[in-house]
């Protein structure tokens, strides 16, 4: 009898042989490689630009410091630079798996046909970007006193942030299922997600509502700044994770309503 933890240990090693293989391909394609590094680094540069005139006018905007807004523009390139390297490439191919049939084979093989959907195609290169984020948020948060319940809370939410985002992108992806063409929604999620490179207090109650817990791009990048050097916010911590748990549980129950829609491209 295969057990729950059978199940991960091979999901993990499935995991494993594709991080092996994204890596000899880029490996193999050293010129595409290097070519989403750059364009990921090119992306953080643009992206600075509207960062550093705000921050010009004035060292501190809406009790937001100068560091603090770059700190934050750091957490956004670090999420995006996740989510490029292991959502993106796999949720943006759910399309074409759905029109030509090439889902067949993934229902097939002996693991999770969404877990497979969802996570099988990594692009190493694009974690440039998040390892440049990185470097935002140490140069953005130097001198910042940091306690380390709020540096477990931060990254606790910026955990559940991403987990969010990734449920949040999959339900539209799976709108192929219901239509004949869905990619143009890859587009909107991404612009959409554009949003999170500054912090949700530039931005009406509303619309910081729906960055946090809608498209919580502002969860991930706005709220881990804040928790570390503004206080945890309880409500908000309870509030992003419980969203979460929840938004998981609804992709899972969109999934199997999806595949009993699926016409399988033998059949």
């Amino acid at each position: 009898m295969i057990t729950y933890l059978d199940q991960l240990r091979r999901h993990g090693r499935i995991w494993r042989a594709a991080g092996v293989q994204a890596l000899k391909r880029d490996a193999q394609f050293r010129a595409q490689a290097w070519t989403t590094a750059l364009v990921a680094l090119a992306e953080i540069a643009t992206g600075l630009i509207p960062v550093l005139l705000i921050i010009r006018s004035s060292p501190q905007i809406g009790g937001w410091t100068a560091g603090q807004i770059i700190a934050v523009t750091g957490m956004f390139q670090l999420a995006m630079g996740i989510i490029n390297a292991f959502v993106a490439p796999n949720l943006t191919r759910i399309d074409q798996y759905v029109r030509e049939g090439e889902l067949d084979t993934i229902l097939i093989r002996p693991a999770s046909a969404q877990w497979l959907t969802t996570f099988r195609w990594i692009q190493p290169a694009s974690l440039t970007g998040a390892l440049a984020g990185v470097a935002l948020i140490i140069v953005g948060l130097w001198g910042t006193p940091l306690a380390p319940l709020d540096v477990l809370a931060a990254l606790v939410i910026f955990a559940c942030g991403l987990a969010t985002i990734a449920a949040v992108w999959a339900n539209l992806a799976y709108l192929a299922f219901w239509f004949e063409a869905a990619s143009f929604i890859h587009n909107v999620v991404l612009s959409a997600l554009s949003a999170g490179r500054y912090p949700v207090a530039f931005f009406p109650s509303a619309i910081r509502v729906v960055l946090i817990f809608v498209v919580p791009i502002g969860a991930a990048a706005t709220l881990p700044v804040q928790f570390v050097s503004h206080g945890v916010d309880p409500v908000l911590l309870g509030g992003v994770c419980g969203a979460a748990v929840m938004i998981v549980a609804l992709t899972r129950l969109h999934w199997r309503l999806a595949l009993a829609r699926y016409s399988s491209a033998s059949s």
